[in-house]
């Protein structure tokens, strides 16, 4: 099991894939850039097939609220594919941490169900002088009404996508309420429940955060892709990519090191969507 920020994803599975064997499952918490396929490409190259579980994000939120203290949220749903796509991983996932599972198609539609990317990317742009000053300030607190207007136009781009590949995925409201456990509404009144709640989680205080370093190249260039394979715009994915750029003053997307090994010049949509669901390491090899 894999639960550690997508950019050591690649250093680890070359670390690990000379000692994995038959009869092992790889199970990834949660799956970002397409690490899977990744994975079963070097696997391939040692004529080894291993099923592997992905999840859309972790089955818990935490947060350290002091030195020897952490809050910790258990989400009520979390989505799960396998690759080759229908490998079990629903099962194995339910019995390993509960009935919370809910499973989707294949690799492609975990990354669209993943909205992390897409709200951390708003919430940083948006209070970005607060992270670089060191200021203590609370997140939800600070997605007001404006914030969610811009992280629900973000996610209209990402549902684009996935009706274009057929991929059903939550809506951002849906995986608040499912997450935080509140009503549906536009997503600033959302915020202010959770506070009413007591959710007064605090938000980076400083620019060297996985908001930006993982979320930007791992999570936003990957559904770029998928919005370029489809043919759909993704505006304002592409200008946040190159606003957080041009802020930290180095070229993020460049920080991915699994999207350049996949090998993907030339894939269409179909090819790259077929490799997803069958695990076809060298589908698309000209």
């Amino acid at each position: 099991m894999l639960a550690l920020p997508a950019y050591g994803h690649r250093a680890v599975l070359d670390a690990v894939l000379p000692h994995l064997a038959a009869g092992q499952t790889v199970l990834f918490s949660g799956h970002l850039s397409f690490a899977a396929l990744y994975l079963a490409q070097r696997l391939a190259e040692r004529g080894l097939h291993l099923p592997m579980v992905v999840w859309g994000t972790t089955v818990t939120t935490g947060r350290r609220t002091g030195p020897t203290a952490v809050r910790m949220n258990i989400r009520a749903k979390v989505d799960v594919a396998g690759l080759p796509a229908g490998e079990g991983g629903l099962a194995l996932s339910r019995t390993l941490f509960g009935d919370r599972f809910v499973p989707r198609d294949d690799l492609i539609a975990i990354a669209l169900s993943n909205v992390n990317p897409q709200n951390h990317m708003a919430i940083a742009l948006c209070n970005l002088t607060r992270m670089e000053r060191g200021e203590a300030w609370a997140q939800n607190e600070n997605i007001t009404d404006a914030v969610g207007r811009l992280i629900e136009a973000l996610d209209a781009e990402r549902l684009a996508i996935a009706a274009s590949f057929g991929a059903t995925v939550r809506t951002v409201r849906e995986h608040f309420h499912l997450s935080f456990h509140i009503p549906e509404a536009p997503l600033g009144e959302m915020a202010r429940a959770m506070v009413a709640k007591g959710d007064r989680t605090l938000a980076p205080a400083t620019l060297e955060t996985r908001y930006v370093l993982e979320d930007v190249p791992f999570g936003l260039v990957p559904t770029v892709l998928l919005g370029r394979l489809a043919g759909i715009p993704t505006p304002l994915h592409d200008s946040g990519i190159a606003l957080l750029s041009a802020l930290y003053g180095r070229d993020l997307a460049s920080a991915n090191d699994i999207l350049p090994a996949l090998g993907l010049a030339g894939i269409t949509k179909d090819e790259y969507a077929h490799a997803c669901a069958e695990e076809l390491p060298r589908a698309w090899e000209r």
